[in-house]
């Protein structure tokens, strides 16, 4: 028999704690423009529209994840956009001090919508392994994690680097394969390409490995109320 995977997961709590998360976030670039006169940061609320695809997806894939053939053309859309979101961690690079905001407050704005678009990565990539589990078994779901945070650090170092998008792929693909190509094979160009999308894996399987540590977190039996 089958393991329901869709046991203690609720769709709709994730989508409120994402959208308050995405709605703060927001409110702190608007807080920002309006206190400063300036459109400053405002590049980060299109990441951040961005970094939402995946986790529609993702949703989308698991609810029809009985009707393979329409849960497998969301997860390909899945996996070509799931760089989306923790590449915005690499927004934090924008951070410096100006005239016109105080420092800790682009601080805190940026950090915001590094850790919203890093969580609904990390939450994505959770719905997605279940619902490969659900085909196929718990090791193919390891496996597609594994291979899916390789994919998403290399997705980003495409991104932040070498400066294409996700819909490229289909507009451009000739120009973006050569580009991927000649960063792969040129020596110094292929070693940064690695450390960098080594470096961001391993960043991402850290946070994932503890976003799933703490999930299982039950209480101890001793603490709870009789």
């Amino acid at each position: 028999m089958k393991k329901d995977v869709s046991a203690g997961v609720d769709l709709s709590l994730l989508f409120v704690l994402m959208s308050v998360a995405s709605v703060f976030s927001v409110g702190l670039e608007v807080m920002r423009v309006m206190y400063t006169g300036a459109p400053h940061y405002l590049f980060l609320i299109w990441n951040l529209i961005l970094a939402w695809m995946p986790f529609v997806f993702a949703v989308g894939a698991f609810v029809v994840r009985q009707k393979r053939p329409f849960s497998l053309l969301l997860a390909g859309y899945w996996l070509l956009f799931f760089p989306n979101a923790p590449y915005i961690v690499t927004d934090l690079i924008h951070l410096r001090p100006t005239a016109v905001a105080p420092i800790w407050y682009d601080a805190i704005l940026l950090f915001s919508f590094a850790l919203t678009g890093l969580l609904l990565g990390l939450v994505s990539l959770y719905l997605m392994q279940l619902v490969i589990e659900s085909w196929f078994g718990r090791m193919a779901g390891w496996l597609f994690v594994s291979g899916s945070l390789l994919l998403g650090g290399f997705g980003v170092y495409i991104g932040r680097f070498l400066r294409w998008n996700s819909w490229d792929i289909f507009t451009d693909p000739m120009r973006l394969v050569q580009d991927i190509l000649l960063n792969i094979t040129t020596p110094h160009l292929g070693l940064k390409t690695a450390v960098v999308t080594g470096s961001l894996a391993v960043v991402f399987a850290l946070a994932y490995f503890t976003m799933l540590a703490l999930t299982r977190l039950a209480p101890r039996p001793e603490l709870q109320q009789s």
